[in-house]
């Protein structure tokens, strides 16, 4: 079987309910391990074939929980050249779609300090560039790897359809307009103009403090989108888009 071909098949198709291979029989290379502050939160990790050493990026998933097509991603940038770990975070604290909120607020600062525990951990994995650190978030991890970003925990931030109200517990955008300043890390912005999950005026919002805080950024909203829309809401031309947009930026902050 031609994993490669199977990757991104489950890349692009989305999860959508449907039942697919178990991460052990997507890629051969995804290794188990625990993350976290406490080391108490499950992650897979994967690692490009060839020599390093390799900048890294940690892979955030939606609020409907880690999914297939989060190893799928993982997967296709490992062999891109980049290193990868996959936290299994709302397992870890007990969350879901419908408690997600939670993410936000109650358990906003431990899981915050649980991802900043994961880049430590990368920064020290033989092969690994610890000055190169990146995080691609979907949805509720969007908000994740734009705040780490923001805050200069990573080198360059991606955000799929970001979560950036945190559920619609902060609709000013409180928490990005505090972090993010001129000393912030790049940001790449994914958003669908008819995104009726996350109101595209919300990813407006985010950029016009980017621009203000002279953060460096780039931003695209697909006009004829939901959320998603690389998996669930499934449009291809978009989802193609953004994955090379997303590997040019990588490519330009962590492999410059």
């Amino acid at each position: 079987m031609d994993w490669k071909k199977l990757r991104l098949a489950l890349f692009l198709a989305g999860y959508a309910g449907t039942a697919v291979a178990p991460v052990s029989a997507i890629a051969a290379d995804a290794v188990q391990l625990k993350t976290g502050a406490g080391l108490a939160m499950e992650a897979t990790l994967y690692k490009p074939a060839s020599a390093g050493p390799f900048p890294a990026v940690l892979i955030l998933h939606t609020s409907g929980g880690l999914r297939p097509p989060d190893h799928a991603y993982a997967s296709r940038l490992a062999d891109e050249g980049y290193l990868c770990l996959v936290p299994d975070f709302f397992k870890a604290y007990g969350l879901s779609q419908g408690n997600r909120q939670q993410t936000f607020t109650t358990h906003a600062q431990s899981i915050y300090a649980d991802f900043v525990a994961a880049i430590d951990m990368l920064k020290k994995m033989p092969g690994a560039q610890a000055d190169r650190i990146g995080a691609v978030g979907f949805s509720n991890g969007g908000y994740w790897a734009l705040l780490l970003a923001a805050n200069g925990q990573i080198q360059a931030g991606v955000s799929y359809y970001g979560a950036v109200t945190g559920a619609g517990t902060d609709r000013s955008l409180r928490a990005f307009q505090t972090a993010f300043t001129d000393k912030s890390s790049p940001v790449l912005v994914l958003h669908g103009a008819r995104d009726t999950t996350v109101d595209p005026q919300y990813a407006e919002l985010l950029v016009s403090m980017l621009k203000k805080a002279n953060v460096p950024h780039e931003f695209r909203l697909y006009p004829s989108v939901e959320h998603s829309f690389d998996r669930g809401n499934l449009d291809r031309e978009a989802a193609a888009d953004g994955w090379e947009r997303t590997l040019r930026f990588l490519n330009s902050t962590l492999k410059k």
